[in-house]
């Protein structure tokens, strides 16, 4: 039985939570990691990948890390290809990030739909007006939005927003998809048929991870078909699947009709970026579903007891398969 496990985070409140959550155990907090040798010594680690990932070779005595990220970039640059980290990395993972990034979207297209920042815009000036696009606004069952990534988060999603009425288009990797057991979903497209989903959506909603695949899928005009039905934008997922160049030339020839964006190509956004300023832009940053305290807790409670039991942790990190998987899709562009 496990009875200490060092955190290494800035997440706020994990240690207090993952002590609440598993009072028999001892979380120490590691500070300098540089010199403390009780951090070296764990045998298992609760990490945010990028503090840990300088340290991932010289950690002899570790037996598993369980990381507070879902995306892998900051670790996957540290990993020698030819030599894996030769213990278990597991993401972190679960239906916490599906049902908070559907409050994000559904929020945003409510507050877009219903121009909640004009009538905030209103009272600040003490005027009622209930005139125009503030009154005849689409509700979400009025609407056909497309997700972009039909992964665990991208399904949690596109099943909010047809539970609320939309018809919901997808996109993803897979040639096709049985739509008997994605029966929230109307039509699937892949990649053959991309601009096809992007001409018959009121809103699309990237929800697609970071690959050489998805980087730049979007750029070159691809989103001027869009044009016909007025888009709206929201990117969710990378900020690499679009440059802020192509995505402002789309805004600007409106082949958009808005944006409503939360991760971008670089971060945190540049201060003299066109993006702040522009007509029908909302920027958040970085926030739509974010790894916390009481959600990770519960999930290294569920791991533990695999790890106790010796049994395969879920979303263990394949570093074999996804190195292999990278070269070939590089080899591949």
């Amino acid at each position: 039985m496990i009875s200490t496990i060092s955190v290494l985070s800035r997440i706020k409140y994990i240690v207090p939570e993952l002590q609440r959550i598993l009072p028999n155990i001892t979380f120490y907090e590691v500070n300098d990691v540089e010199t403390d040798k009780k951090f070296r010594d764990s045998q298992v680690i609760i990490a945010d990948f990028d503090l840990i990932a300088p340290y991932i070779y010289n950690l002899s005595q570790t037996k598993w890390v369980q990381g507070t990220w879902a995306g892998v970039e900051k670790l996957m640059e540290k990993v020698d290809k030819s030599k894996p980290p030769s213990f278990p990395i597991s993401r972190f993972t679960g239906d916490h990030f599906g049902k908070l990034m559907s409050e994000y979207v559904v929020s945003n297209i409510v507050n877009f739909e219903r121009r909640a920042f004009k009538i905030r815009e209103n009272q600040m000036l003490e005027q009622w007006d209930p005139n125009n696009d503030i009154h005849n606004y689409r509700a979400i069952y009025d609407l056909t939005i497309g997700i972009l990534g039909l992964g665990s988060i991208g399904s949690r999603v596109a099943k909010t927003l047809n539970n609320m009425g939309a018809v919901v288009y997808a996109y993803g990797r897979r040639d096709s998809i049985d739509l008997d057991e994605f029966e929230y979903v109307s039509k699937y497209f892949n990649s053959d048929n991309l601009s096809e989903i992007l001409k018959s959506c009121d809103y699309i909603v990237n929800i697609l991870p970071n690959t050489p695949l998805t980087k730049g899928l979007l750029n070159k005009g691809v989103l001027e078909n869009c044009k016909n039905k007025q888009s709206v934008f929201i990117n969710v997922g990378r900020g690499s699947i679009i440059s802020e160049e192509c995505l402002l030339t789309a805004l600007k020839n409106k082949w958009i009709s808005g944006a409503i964006l939360d991760v971008f190509e670089e971060e945190p956004l540049r201060k003299d970026s066109a993006l702040w300023k522009t007509p029908n832009v909302i920027i958040t940053p970085h926030v739509a579903a974010t790894s916390r305290a009481k959600d990770i807790a519960e999930v290294v409670k569920v791991n533990l007891q695999y790890y106790e039991a010796n049994l395969k942790i879920p979303a263990t990190i394949d570093f074999i398969k996804g190195i292999l998987k990278i070269l070939h899709l590089n080899n591949k562009l």
